[in-house]
């Protein structure tokens, strides 16, 4: 049968058309590698051989300089002096993927001889984590006051009773904004509880704080005690030269890593197990789907996220009719959550905690943002290698005299991340890597905001006054960051929400409605 006239021309047109958009492809991915092969030139460095199907890495990027590249890693750095024995000073550096970052960080004085400090991983937004990183120095600091405690089990005792009560606080203070009985209310109930409240914007900040989530990695230092408190997948090493198998220093100088605290992740399988069995057995398929909770969320432990701790009703009488603006940054996935919601909370702040007692081999202190391990240990961020890799990292030189900062960009150039395609190649090209790992848009989508922060330690017998970083001290090295002095935490504002007393009259009559 003969083909329509009409037919040939259309399909011959589209056939041209394609030829010609083809054609204009290629001459435009011609000019892209002939520019980045001139501007590696003037960057003076060998160019390598380019090949984007083979990596099926076409993503765009901006080639940088390596000056630009510096100046980018080492803007948020800065060192900490402390009047402690044993610490010598206190690294911290941060490279923001998320607007606005979302990650914190904290480092104070706890008593006379005491140090906290903490990493602070937010997620859903940056207001959990900004507020955690104020407040969690004061209530451990308030809880140490209030318990003294005086041996190892009891500080991780009061380590933990302190990351709970903050937590609670922040649920307390969100429940306390609306109607008590919530199955008698309605939409307007709701939103008149805060545009009524005497305060709304300070009612909004509330919600937030509660909405949005955070994990938290803190340590504690009293003299040669190191505790370490974990609520969430950050991490926390101490690295010293290694020793036979744990301790001692080993004749080729050799560094280990040892992980401190783990991390508490759906992914891990023991965590999995422990949060499963939190609740029935009828639950056990839907609480972790895919390594995250009702695959959704991929943290096993957090301060804030309140909806999945919220009693039942709160999840259709209340969440829907708060703010809007609050409300849409997790509206799209509330309904799977209420499907598989039964018996809350599936989520808590309780820490894991652990004490390990220094030694004159020890030399650093290391804490990360999961951004951190990501990079270190790619097919299993809950593996041991992260670790190991890090204390080899750390023990080298490189460009940087922070040593966070140090790490981070090492980090970034351990391996070539191809995620996308789940490809890791060696780093080839130092500036051409970090230029696509800091120009990608959106960046999330290829790595998440890196915190780091490095607590170098000294031997006792090197612990004196002229041994702690001083900026007069012709040993201070500038291109460390600023110096800051560490500050003692104050805890004379109290506790962000104290309940109202009630009567045990009321309190009988609420708990029958």
């Amino acid at each position: 049968m003969p083909i329509p006239l009409r037919a040939a021309v259309t399909t011959a047109t589209t056939l041209g058309l394609s030829g010609v958009g083809y054609i204009v492809y290629k001459q435009q991915q011609d000019l892209f590698e002939q520019k980045q092969q001139e501007l590696l030139k003037k960057e003076q460095v060998q160019a390598p051989v380019i090949d984007h199907y083979a990596n099926r890495d076409t993503r765009p990027y901006t080639l940088l300089s390596p000056e630009t590249i510096n100046e980018r890693l080492r803007a948020d750095q800065f060192v900490t002096r402390t009047p402690l024995d044993r610490v010598k000073a206190v690294y911290t550096s941060q490279v923001a993927s998320n607007n606005p970052v979302e990650d914190n960080y904290s480092v104070n004085l706890v008593g006379t001889q005491g140090l906290i400090a903490g990493v602070y991983d937010g997620h859903i937004g940056p207001d959990c984590s900004r507020m955690i990183k104020t407040q969690l120095p004061k209530y451990v600091a308030r809880q140490l006051d209030s318990d003294k405690p005086e041996t190892p089990e009891a500080v991780e005792s009061t380590l933990s009773k302190a990351f709970v009560t903050l937590d609670d606080d922040i649920q307390q203070r969100f429940y306390a904004l609306f109607p008590k009985n919530v199955n008698r209310s309605n939409e307007k109930d709701i939103r008149d509880a805060v545009s009524r409240h005497p305060n709304p914007a300070a009612a909004e900040l509330y919600i937030r704080e509660a909405i949005t989530g955070s994990c938290a990695c803190a340590v504690y230092l009293d003299g040669d005690d190191l505790y370490a408190a974990n609520t969430g997948d950050s991490r926390v090493m101490c690295m010293y030269i290694t020793c036979f198998v744990v301790v001692r220093q080993e004749k080729d100088g050799s560094w280990t890593g040892r992980r401190i605290v783990e991390e508490q992740s759906p992914a891990h399988p023991d965590w999995k197990a422990y949060m499963i069995s939190q609740h029935p057995a009828n639950e056990a398929e839907d609480i972790v789907k895919r390594k995250r909770i009702f695959g959704l969320i991929a943290v096993g432990g957090s301060f804030g996220d309140i909806m999945y701790k919220v009693p039942v009703p709160y999840q259709m009488k209340v969440l829907p009719f708060i703010p809007y603006d609050i409300y849409h940054t997790f509206a799209r996935y509330h309904h799977r959550i209420v499907v598989h919601y039964h018996t809350p909370p599936y989520l808590s702040s309780k820490p894991l905690v652990t004490h390990h007692k220094l030694t004159p081999e020890d030399k650093y202190i290391i804490l990360g943002t999961d951004g951190l391990w990501d990079e270190l240990s790619w097919d299993n961020v809950r593996s041991s290698d992260g670790d190991q890799v890090a204390a080899e990292l750390i023990s080298t030189k490189g460009p940087d005299a922070n040593p966070a900062t140090h790490m981070i960009r090492q980090a970034l150039l351990f391996d070539a991340v191809y995620k996308n395609v789940h490809i890791k190649a060696p780093v080839s090209n130092p500036t051409l890597e970090l230029s696509k790992r800091l120009t990608r848009k959106p960046s999330r989508n290829y790595r998440d905001d890196i915190t780091v922060t490095v607590i170098q330690l000294q031997p006792p017998s090197q612990s004196d006054s002229s041994s702690s970083i001083n900026v007069e001290d012709p040993s201070y090295d500038p291109a460390v960051g600023r110096l800051e002095e560490c500050k003692p935490v104050d805890t004379s504002d109290g506790r962000i929400f104290t309940p109202k007393p009630t009567s045990w009259f009321s309190g009988w009559i609420w708990a029958r409605l």
